[in-house]
């Protein structure tokens, strides 16, 4: 159950924030949070991976500018690994220090504030360049989102830094002075009758859950079996922040040019430099631009480049795979379910393979009483269709079931 990757149409519609619940039976939850990434217009998803017919050379080929006024970042166009902050964060430095290495540009527009494009604007103002960010959102942060409408910081996006030994986000947090915490990988199985399944009898089929939808979104037959599992990384400890993922970006608002709700539909390139335009009607020209949107957004073309990208470029886009993870919290009065392991699997809940199958205990971290449930793959795109009563109702269902 290693958690290797975990990583927002608007915000009320990505995140249900705090909804009260009646309290009509004990163990009813007086709260959740819903995440809908597959269909925040903004993402599309919640990470790339390499799937089937792609390479990891796609995600190379993802991260290379095209001349010397386009260039690209973000989770997926690390040349060596995705799906990740790290990946991202370390992208947008890449995109940054090509163009400083390549070009005469002295105005920079950075179309994104996900932590890619925020990494790549920093480090261009401290270098001198003219930067500005536009972000479709009203806020800052991409697929980082911290809420704490439920009287606690929950991460709604990327939740742990994915080993810490030599990873720039640990020398990040440490220079912020954000306090981080080592999660272990202490399980219980728990059947249909409350009983406890050993690993023997545990089905088939819950390891792909576990293993592959909730790690890159996908489901098996959707990878590249070879290019994930020969997928190196950071090595160390797995660590979340109990302040909440957002305490990074405390600050970098008041140092940047960031302009929000600018949804970018069209890219022109020309000798006179790059040109952008909005969903709005609004116009600006730079000397060159990073586009750090999520591959989502390059799939489904939703920005329109004049002339259009090559075709090495596109093809990498159209082959590399956008997976979805999805998360409901609940919060109880009390905690009824076990209290000293951190993951808890349910594959006897008589719904579909994959919905409600595994769960974050949040009271081991947090001391309060909220557990967390996973969704990965098709699993959570047909959950994505569903209300959020019917949601919390298959929630709910589920973990009666395992503590009845």
């Amino acid at each position: 159950m290693n958690r290797r990757t975990f990583l927002n149409t608007s915000i009320s519609a990505m995140a249900a924030g705090f909804v009260p619940l009646a309290a009509s039976a004990q163990g009813a939850p007086t709260g959740y949070l819903r995440t809908n990434w597959s269909r925040d217009p903004y993402s599309l998803g919640s990470y790339s991976y390499v799937a089937k017919g792609a390479r990891r050379r796609d995600h190379e080929a993802l991260g290379e500018p095209v001349g010397e006024q386009l260039f690209f970042a973000g989770e997926a166009a690390h040349p060596d690994y995705n799906s990740t902050v790290h990946a991202a964060y370390e992208s947008g430095q890449i995109a940054a220090e090509a163009i400083y290495d390549t070009t005469d540009a002295e105005s920079v527009a950075v179309i994104g504030a996900g932590v890619s494009g925020l990494a790549a604007a920093l480090w261009l103002s401290e270098e001198g360049y003219d930067v500005t960010v536009l972000e479709a959102r009203r806020r800052i942060g991409g697929r980082i989102l911290t809420d704490r409408s439920l009287g606690l910081p929950l991460d709604l996006g990327a939740s742990w830094i994915h080993g810490t030994r030599g990873n720039p986000l640990t020398d990040l947090a440490d220079e912020l002075g954000v306090q981080t915490r080592e999660t272990d990988e202490t399980y219980v199985v728990r059947g249909g009758d409350g009983r406890e399944i050993p690993d023997s009898q545990t089905p088939d089929w819950l390891d792909n859950v576990l293993s592959v939808q909730h790690n890159l979104g996908a489901d098996t037959s959707d990878v590249n079996a070879s290019a994930y599992w020969s997928d190196a990384d950071y090595g160390g400890d797995e660590v979340i922040f109990p302040g909440g993922y957002d305490q990074l970006f405390t600050g970098v608002q008041s140092l940047l040019d960031i302009r929000l709700g600018h949804v970018l539909t069209h890219v022109k390139t020309d000798e006179d430099g790059v040109h952008l335009r909005d969903g709005k009607g609004r116009t600006a020209s730079f000397d060159a631009v990073i586009i750090t949107v999520p591959l989502g957004v390059l799939k489904a073309g939703a920005i329109k480049f004049s002339p259009a990208l090559p075709d090495w470029k596109t093809a990498a886009i159209n082959r590399l795979g956008m997976g979805t993870l999805d998360k409901l919290y609940l919060r109880y009065n009390e905690v009824f379910w076990d209290e000293d392991v951190t993951w808890i699997a349910t594959p006897e809940n008589s719904l579909p393979q994959g919905q409600f199958n595994q769960w974050l205990n949040l009271y081991r971290y947090t001391g309060q009483p909220v557990i967390m449930a996973f969704n990965g793959a098709q699993p959570a795109r047909d959950l994505a269709r569903l209300s959020d009563a019917e949601l919390v109702k298959r929630a709910r269902r589920t973990l009666e079931m395992a503590y009845s």
